[in-house]
């Protein structure tokens, strides 16, 4: 009977290919699960006792809100991560880029958050999106090319329509910018199975500090216009609105 005898070379190669099979397995990290996301926008905060129902803040009478969004992702800690033990302050967040959510999230969106004075819900996004911790939601606040041309929001990031003591207004801008919403809970919104996430554009936070009293109508148009190139002589009131907005906005669970 003829004996298989092992040299030492083929003792070297078997060891080496063991090796190397030990490190591939090693190095093989599990893929992160899937949910079924959706993602809504709203606005909250407000008064609205008025006989006309409208959101009144600061002495403004919102009837209409509308912004447009787009290029939106998400950052979270993965639930593998997350099961494991680790501390979510630990956790290197990862984005879903390439996930069917974020390609729904990233089209241009026209949303209206408040209509004929009542808030209301829009859907912004809905697909797939991997499973754990969504910590934060950035998205590009940009110019609305979702309505007619013919339409005064047309190119506009943020069109606010209503009232300052019964004097027609409307508060607009032009200006595209990075918007980074954080969670409202330090944990994050947990997406797992069938988790749906919310955007919530805070009136009180987005008028915070803006004294409408101060609103004046300079051409004596009957309309007080608060924009982005000091239309009657509210430069100030505007540039403060603006540089609320990111602070206004908060990532919250709709479940």
């Amino acid at each position: 009977m003829k004996k298989h005898l092992l040299t030492p070379t083929l003792l070297a190669f078997l060891a080496s290919t063991a090796l190397i099979s030990c490190t591939e397995d090693s190095d093989t990290q599990p893929e992160d699960g899937n949910a079924n996301s959706r993602v809504f926008a709203t606005a909250a905060g407000g008064s609205s006792e008025s006989a006309n129902a409208r959101v009144i803040v600061n002495g403004f009478s919102t009837s209409e809100f509308t912004v447009a969004t787009g290029e939106m992702e998400f950052r979270y800690a993965a639930k593998a991560d997350i099961d494991a033990g680790i501390d979510l302050g630990s956790i290197s967040l990862k984005t879903n880029l390439n996930s069917s959510l974020q390609s729904s999230a990233s089209e241009t969106n026209s949303l209206s958050l408040i209509a004929s004075g009542d808030s209301q819900s829009e859907l912004v996004a809905e697909g797939e999106t991997p499973e754990g911790n969504y910590t934060e939601a950035e998205f590009l606040l940009k110019q609305n090319t979702e309505v007619e041309s013919s339409d005064p929001k047309y190119n506009k990031s943020v069109w606010i329509e209503g009232e300052i003591d019964g004097t027609q207004a409307i508060i607009w801008s032009e200006t595209e910018k990075t918007i980074e919403a954080m969670a409202e809970s330090s944990n994050g919104v947990e997406v797992e199975g069938q988790g749906d996430m919310e955007l919530e554009f805070d009136m009180e936070k987005l008028f915070d500090g803006v004294n409408f009293s101060l609103a004046g109508d300079g051409n004596a148009d009957g309309t007080i216009e608060i924009g982005p190139d000091g239309e009657d002589g509210n430069a100030l009131l505007y540039s403060r609105i603006m540089s609320n907005m990111e602070s206004a906005v908060t990532l919250k669970s709709r479940n």
